[in-house]
């Protein structure tokens, strides 16, 4: 059986064991029982790392294959028909990219690495074919878990575009933070590992503003920020900060923190 249009057969596919990846948890797999899993991980091919500005995709390029993040970091970005580029996400382990070329047969964005990162890609005809023919269970889950990935963004894209600058940065750390406890990593010391201009452009701001709220936020308590390293130090502050109804630092430097306000 051969990928409509790709000539990639399923034999020359590189397995690998997604029952014995150490990313497994944090990776669409997670989902599937190990029998379904069996019936998955003959289709999945493991990619060799990528580097830092490295395309995953462009933009027009050819629907083929989706991609499960194993390690790194991407961001997403779209070109309009006059030459602007806007960053439209930014993406973490577990996460699946390619799904905005689904429908229309081609890619609307393109993905880069922001790190050294490595993804597994999941040919989507052949997976859609097998599933459906033995496991309809499994195209339910994935188109699901897509679902809820879409969600999501457009719930934070339609956010960020009616509220003000600070509670734009404020609501966008907030994400991140969410997004490393979902992977069980710690939401109050991460790295972000996209540059400024990067967060600036997809929060509609300008570079010096998102300078500016980084510094602001600091000053006020609410985080630390060396580099691309981040630490939130008031993560209920700054949770008062994103809804604007910020009125001072509660929690010191180095106190305990809970993750009940996350989400």
């Amino acid at each position: 059986m051969k990928l409509i249009n790709s000539g990639i057969s399923v034999s020359n596919i590189d397995k690998i064991s997604c029952r014995h990846c150490q990313t497994r948890k944090s990776c669409l797999m997670r989902v599937f029982s190990d029998s379904e899993a069996n019936n998955v991980e003959g289709l999945v091919t493991h990619e060799k790392p990528m580097r830092k500005g490295q395309n995953l995709f462009l933009q027009g390029d050819k629907f083929q294959s989706l991609y499960l993040v194993r390690s790194g970091s991407f961001k997403s970005c779209f070109t309009d028909e006059t030459g602007e580029r806007q960053v439209t996400g930014f993406h973490f382990s577990h996460d699946i990219l390619g799904i905005d070329g689904i429908d229309p047969g081609r890619h609307i964005r393109e993905v880069e690495a922001l790190e050294t990162s490595s993804v597994c890609t999941l040919p989507f005809q052949l997976f859609k074919e097998v599933s459906l023919r033995d496991n309809r269970g499994l195209y339910d889950e994935l188109i699901c878990n897509v679902s809820g990935m879409m969600s999501k963004a457009n719930h934070l894209l339609m956010t960020l575009t009616k509220i003000r600058a600070e509670q734009r940065l404020a609501s966008f750390l907030l994400d991140i933070s969410q997004s490393m406890y979902e992977r069980r990593q710690s939401p109050y010391e991460f790295k972000l590992p996209m540059a400024r201009y990067d967060i600036a452009n997809y929060l509609g701001l300008a570079v010096e503003t998102v300078s500016r709220l980084f510094k602001r936020l600091e000053e006020q308590g609410l985080i630390v920020a060396q580099r691309h390293r981040l630490h939130i130090v008031d993560i209920d502050g700054l949770h008062s900060m994103a809804t604007g109804a910020y009125l001072g630092s509660k929690v010191g430097y180095g106190e305990q923190l809970s993750c009940r306000s996350i989400g």
